[in-house]
């Protein structure tokens, strides 16, 4: 069999990774009406008899962004830096709060969706793949459903800038400008697109393990919890740097992409391109290592369910 050029000039490990991530993606494609329907299905129900509807998308990070100010904010009295208004504090935590949302949704309900749906897997030739990426995908609508709230709140901000003595001359010694909405939101969909490409890869893995090990649904709900706080989300990436931490955000993907996320929404700067590199990098490779670990145990699903 005479393999495409690309694929032939492979080094054995890399050609490893590559076939099943090809064959999955080629499933991927022939089964995107059905992909869709789970995707469609998965939306309506989340919301079936309620008032709200999709507004539930909107309420539950703002709910979050109210509690962990309460916390972090109030009692616990953490500070930004001086040139930072309250503001902007807020609008830093709301932005990273959606889509941290939108990723812990996606790897909790990755971990256990095939056993939740083993019915399907043992019963028809039903192909399995659909399930990590149709939960990933409904989890990144529903993060853009919130994101135009996320704007009116920065548009709303901009317009009405703090009017603090002190914030307005840290800000003027540091050169720090406020609140920016700008030209750099043409950086999102790449964001957003490599938030779901990070997410689903993992989302394979966890998957897959999980029929293994199926404790691993109920360690990945304090991993992500642990990971969470570990991000800085609530509190300024200073502090754990003063606490010779840092080295944990040198590592962290997460923290890589929230900031990214901050820099485009809240300061209209382009993406740091180390930052975005490293995360296309981590994305790339969870994808194609989850990818190549679920179509290679895909044969052993039934059994292990």
């Amino acid at each position: 069999m005479h393999l495409p050029l690309p694929i032939a000039t492979l080094c054995p490990a890399s050609r490893a990774l590559a076939f099943p991530v090809l064959h999955l993606l080629r499933s991927l494609k022939s089964n995107r009406a059905l992909l869709w329907s789970f995707v469609g299905r998965d939306l309506k129900s989340r919301y079936v008899g309620s008032s709200l509807g999709f507004f539930w998308s909107v309420i539950y990070p703002i709910m979050n962004l109210a509690v962990y100010l309460l916390v972090f904010q109030i009692i616990l009295k953490m500070t930004w830096d001086p040139d930072k208004s309250s503001q902007e504090v807020v609008l830093l935590m709301l932005v990273s709060i959606v889509s941290w949302t939108a990723f812990a949704e996606s790897l909790s309900r990755s971990t256990n969706v095939l056993v939740d749906n083993q019915n399907l897997i043992q019963k028809v030739v039903f192909p399995a793949e659909v399930l990590p990426a149709y939960v990933t995908i409904s989890a990144m609508i529903n993060m853009m459903i919130a994101l135009p709230i996320v704007l009116l709140a920065l548009l709303y901000a901009k317009l009405n800038p703090t009017d603090d003595p002190a914030v307005l001359a840290a800000a003027a010694a540091s050169g720090h400008e406020g609140i920016q909405i700008g030209v750099q939101l043409i950086w999102l969909p790449l964001l957003l697109a490599l938030q779901a490409l990070f997410s689903v890869g993992l989302g394979y893995f966890l998957a897959t393990f999980n029929l293994f090990w199926r404790d691993t649904f109920h360690v990945i709900g304090v991993a992500l919890t642990v990971w969470m706080f570990i991000t800085p989300i609530f509190y300024p990436p200073q502090r754990m740097i003063d606490k010779d931490y840092g080295w944990l955000l040198e590592i962290n993907p997460m923290h890589w992409l929230m900031d990214m996320y901050r820099q485009v929404l809240v300061q209209n700067q382009t993406p740091d391109p180390k930052q975005l590199l490293s995360f296309a990098a981590a994305g790339l490779l969870a994808f194609a290592v989850g990818a190549s670990f679920f179509t290679k145990q895909k044969s052993k699903f039934s059994d292990l369910l």
